[in-house]
């Protein structure tokens, strides 16, 4: 009768164990970063639907008293935004996309680094607008361009298929 009962535990000492196992085979993904090279993560729980967002966006004003052109009563009246907007470049595939870029002077660029296999990159201004910059997996840095010109990137180490050139007007 004893051995029963061990073997009654045994079992349910390994579906307890069983179940608190994880099948996930996910690699932690900031082992082999070191601490303060970690920039900002980026959730991707939201996709991106534009390369252009604007940082001032307006919220629709709301006039009831507003009739659409077919003589219906729409209640809604979208004003365009007209501050300065972010462009995004991903850093993945040992590629920077996209790689040039026409923009407004006011307007940012935020570099994030999607890059599979995971590994960090050190983002190098060409004309030294900022110093070099280590973005680790995820993370992102941002510049904001204030005065037109033709200023070029690159990621070092990977110079020939990381590198770009933005053009601020």
């Amino acid at each position: 009768m004893n051995l029963k009962w061990i073997a009654v535990l045994m079992i349910l000492f390994s579906l307890l164990v069983a179940g608190c196992v994880s099948d996930n085979d996910q690699d932690d993904t900031d082992g082999n970063i070191s601490e303060g090279e970690q920039n900002e993560t980026i959730d991707e729980g939201t996709p991106e639907l534009d390369n252009e967002t604007s940082e001032d966006e307006e919220t629709p004003v709301i006039d009831n008293e507003t009739t659409a052109e077919d003589g219906t009563d729409s209640g809604v009246t979208v004003v365009p935004s007209t501050g300065p907007s972010t462009y995004t470049i991903r850093l993945e595939n040992f590629l920077a996309l996209p790689a040039n870029l026409s923009i407004n002077s006011g307007d940012s660029v935020v570099w994030i680094n999607f890059n599979s296999p995971t590994r960090n990159f050190v983002l190098m201004s060409n004309e030294e607008l900022w110093e070099d910059q280590t973005i680790g997996y995820r993370g992102r840095y941002v510049h904001t361009f204030n005065e037109t010109g033709t200023y070029t990137y690159k990621i070092q180490g990977y110079e020939e298929r990381m590198k770009g050139t933005i053009n601020v007007i």
